[in-house]
């Protein structure tokens, strides 16, 4: 009988309990690898802990004192990780064949270091899980939200123009659902902490295919990603986070001089987020929205 794979799934859990319990159940179904599950808990405040503790008792848990964010919660749960690493997002379900469906990918395809599959919403809608890296008037847009007006400014950059149906190389793949070779995480190494939330798998990605790995996406399976789940803070506190990742990335790729002249974007982030509180102009899902 042929040696299954081993690998380890890593899960930032912070709140969405309900979410977390879907997740792990979902997980526990699949076949054709060996499957070890890490929970790296942020602080949360609805039970996530004791639900590992009490219902899942075989995931290892790590349980933070404060939330340290995502970036620094996966490299705590690459410690002592045994094989690849996938990281899946609590609010997100797998098929029983998904992860294996993508370690076969990995294994046909040598030169991948990481993987990622179609998502779809719950609905059933189609997800877009494929984007560019950003350049850096890509960044002045996200920053400004002027594609929240002009949707067709970031139609490339956001992957709407992908052909999802086409297993293909890409630049990078959402890291909801981000299978990683060993050989390519033991090249890149950590992630880079100066990124709380947002833009850490955008990072890993650039930096692996400057160490010689390629990332892959595969519409051979999928995964259902209700998407936030755990993203619980205010519109300001949001984009306070995004606006540091943002930056954070530019000047690391870019250079602070030019990091600089995204301020006049960064005053319209900053606004955004005041006015999205006041105004509640946060507005839930719709597949119509796509």
């Amino acid at each position: 009988m042929p040696v299954q794979p081993e690998i380890t799934a890593i899960i930032v859990s912070y709140n969405a309990c309900e979410e977390l319990r879907k997740c792990l159940t979902s997980l526990l179904t699949s076949t054709g690898i060996t499957l070890h599950i890490t929970v790296v808990d942020n602080a949360s405040t609805e039970g996530n802990v004791d639900l590992v503790r009490k219902i899942f008792p075989h995931v290892r848990l790590i349980v933070n004192e404060s939330n340290r964010g995502f970036a620094a919660a996966v490299n705590q749960g690459i410690t002592d990780a045994i094989g690849n690493v996938i990281l899946i997002n609590p609010d997100l379900t797998v098929m029983p064949d998904t992860i294996a469906t993508l370690q076969r990918t990995l294994d046909v395809n040598p030169a991948v270091g990481i993987i990622g599959p179609k998502l779809a919403y719950p609905d059933g809608t189609h997800q877009p899980s494929v984007k560019r890296f950003p350049d850096w008037f890509d960044l002045f847009l996200i920053l400004s939200k002027v594609p929240n007006f002009m949707p067709s400014l970031s139609r490339v950059y956001n992957g709407l123009t992908v052909d999802y149906e086409k297993e293909q190389l890409v630049d990078q793949v959402m890291g909801s659902c981000f299978l990683i070779r060993r050989a390519a995480l033991d090249a890149v190494g950590s992630f880079d902490e100066g990124f709380w939330m947002w833009f850490e798998e955008v990072d890993f990605c650039k930096r692996a295919l400057a160490k010689g790995w390629t990332t892959m996406y595969t519409p051979a399976t999928h995964a259902v990603h209700v998407r936030a789940a755990s993203t619980t803070q205010s519109t300001a506190q949001k984009q306070r986070i995004l606006r540091n990742s943002i930056l954070h990335y530019s000047t690391k790729y870019f250079g602070a001089m030019r990091t600089k002249m995204l301020a006049p974007a960064e005053f319209m982030s900053v606004i955004t987020g005041i006015v999205g509180d006041q105004y509640k102009l946060v507005k839930p899902y719709k597949a119509k929205d796509l």
